[in-house]
């Protein structure tokens, strides 16, 4: 359960942490395009860079980044597997049908590599920035009532995540107390288990959600109606020269 840390926010003085939220958003959007765009391993090679800096930047372990891009360690296997059985003509060697390839291997490798470098990112992004942070930027950035309300479900949403693992690893530790120690039972009976603590972890939830929506409407939240907010941005100095080297390296990879 220590290993989780979809959502987080982790509080930290850091250079990037004091960036303006519209700055962080915008540089996503950079990031999105520039794993559109890259197709040799040259401009992989300077994405990372600029994204390598981003994570010194943030003073935020390297194991916290790497941890999050392990969630999706079956897809890089997938990726890997997938290109060195059926792309390229350069064979390492042969089983039975099976013809594994240099060519095949190393394109898997790229396209994990490429994944790995935007959920960086996007780690980046959730640890560095507060949820409030991130929906004000959103806001600032995209006008109309429409968008105001999806900000605020988006804001809810990302307070959910962590709230739901709370919620399971109090169980989890609850049921280990008891004597509960899944390397010891069978398949059928860790399922039997698993739904002993998923199943209160949703309901422990759902009575926490119900105690938020009681409170904003004590504090007289209306949907629909406009709302204001204690967070004003500040653009900085800093924020154009994150931004434009971001636009640079987006330059030099499709000039590249």
């Amino acid at each position: 359960m220590k290993k989780l840390w979809l959502g987080r926010y982790i509080s930290v003085p850091s250079f990037y942490h004091s960036l303006d939220s519209r700055a962080k958003l915008l540089m996503m959007v950079l990031n999105i395009i520039m794993m559109i765009c890259i197709s040799r391993w040259i401009q992989l090679l300077l994405a990372a860079c600029l994204i390598f800096m981003f994570l010194y930047l943030s003073k935020i372990p390297f194991s916290f980044y790497l941890k999050q891009a392990m969630f999706l360690k079956y897809m890089y296997l997938f990726f890997i597997v997938f290109f060195t059985l059926t792309e390229g003509t350069k064979t390492l060697f042969q089983i039975g049908f099976l013809q594994v390839t240099l060519d095949g291997l190393m394109l898997g490798i790229f396209y994990t590599a490429k994944m790995m470098l935007f959920v960086f990112m996007g780690a980046l992004l959730t640890f560095t920035t507060a949820p409030s942070e991130l929906v004000a930027g959103a806001k600032a950035l995209i006008k109309g009532q429409s968008m105001e309300q999806f900000a605020f479900m988006t804001s809810l949403a990302i307070r959910l995540i962590p709230m739901i693992l709370d919620e399971v690893k109090l169980i989890y530790s609850a049921q280990q107390s008891r004597g509960l120690d899944f390397s010891e039972i069978s398949l059928q009976e860790k399922l039997s288990k698993l739904m002993a603590i998923i199943i209160p972890a949703i309901s422990n939830t759902i009575k926490r959600l119900t105690m938020m929506m009681d409170a904003m409407e004590c504090r007289g939240y209306i949907v629909g109606q406009r709302r204001t907010s204690i967070y004003h941005l500040t653009w900085k100095m800093k924020d154009t020269v994150i931004l434009a080297s971001g636009i640079i390296t987006l330059v030099g990879i499709i000039l590249l």
